[in-house]
């Protein structure tokens, strides 16, 4: 799961492509003045609007600048990197969001759990996995959460943690019934509230048939490589799991041929070799690479064109 981390665990993948460690709603008021603030927006689209050679993955909290503006797209942390000077230069910024959980530490922590949107802990992100079915989930994205990310200004929106709340309906398919559906509602709400940002989707497989024509990117995390951070041990993604990535990204293609394809594979910065393995089959599948370390606290300009 990609999301920003306080301490990043990594493992193997099941079957269903998850890490085996563990409607409009929006305000009227609120999405006309964000809309209004896009429109006078100067976006970094550059040649067409989603098409990039080179993208990056930046959480840490120094000014990256120089190194950020060698990649096409960045997706960055809300409080983090500033991505006023990147857009100026042409690089499209995307801002993380995490639409299936929030955080026990977080600034939304206390009003969704006293809305009683908490359904269970995360303990290996300190984290809660929210009801996304309710509507007080979807007042709290649409009146603060997006417009709290927005603010810094960003060409579009980096969607994380959907696969959480799926996941509930997988364990128990009575209690939160109707999960799948929210989340893809959710993502095409917010499609139709912010047409003009860019939105990329990571995981959520069993939804990405549904959300592939309401996406611009596709994150597909683990494709080669990856690191346990107990053990500080670089693993290769088995060929069942990278099988599985491949087949499901197929599957979004297909839906939406524009739908560009990332991945994100974990290696050490200093290790050349298995960088270069990773951005080459990256490649071979049509697919534009970055290879970071699971802290993503750090900028890797090796190989970040053809």
């Amino acid at each position: 799961m990609f999301r920003i981390p306080k301490q990043r665990c990594s493992g193997s993948f099941d079957r269903n492509g998850r890490i085996d460690v563990g409607y409009s709603y929006s305000i009227v008021f609120t999405v006309a003045l964000i809309s209004f603030s896009l429109l006078g927006s100067s976006f970094a689209f550059g040649k067409s609007k989603t098409q990039v050679s080179s993208w990056s993955c930046y959480y840490g909290q120094q000014d990256r600048t120089e190194e950020l503006i060698q990649f096409d797209l960045a997706v960055l942390a809300v409080h983090g990197q500033n991505p006023d000077p990147l857009r100026k230069a042409g690089v499209k910024c995307l801002v993380y969001i995490s639409l299936g959980e929030v955080s026990a530490g977080g600034p939304y922590y206390v009003e969704a759990k006293e809305r009683g949107l908490l359904v269970r802990y995360n303990d290996n992100w300190d984290s809660w996995v929210v009801d996304i079915r309710r509507p007080e989930w979807k007042d709290m994205l649409f009146e603060r959460i997006i417009p709290d990310a927005l603010k810094a200004g960003y060409d579009g929106l980096f969607f994380d943690t959907l696969d959480s709340p799926i996941d509930m309906q997988r364990r128990d398919p009575d209690t939160y019934k109707g999960t799948e559906r929210s989340a893809v509602e959710l993502i095409k709400s917010i499609r139709k509230s912010f047409p003009k940002l860019l939105l990329c989707q990571n995981r959520g497989f069993e939804i990405l048939g549904r959300t592939a024509k309401s996406i611009d990117y596709l994150l597909l995390e683990g494709l080669s490589s990856f690191i346990d951070l107990k053990t500080q041990t670089r693993t290769d993604v088995a060929k069942a799991d990278r099988e599985f990535l491949l087949a499901k990204s197929s599957t979004a293609l297909k839906e939406n041929r524009k739908l560009v394809v990332l991945s994100l594979d974990y290696v050490p910065l200093d290790d050349a070799g298995e960088t270069a393995k990773a951005f080459d089959y990256s490649r071979k599948q049509g697919f534009v690479p970055y290879v970071s370390t699971p802290a993503l606290d750090q900028v890797n300009t090796y190989a970040h064109t053809p």
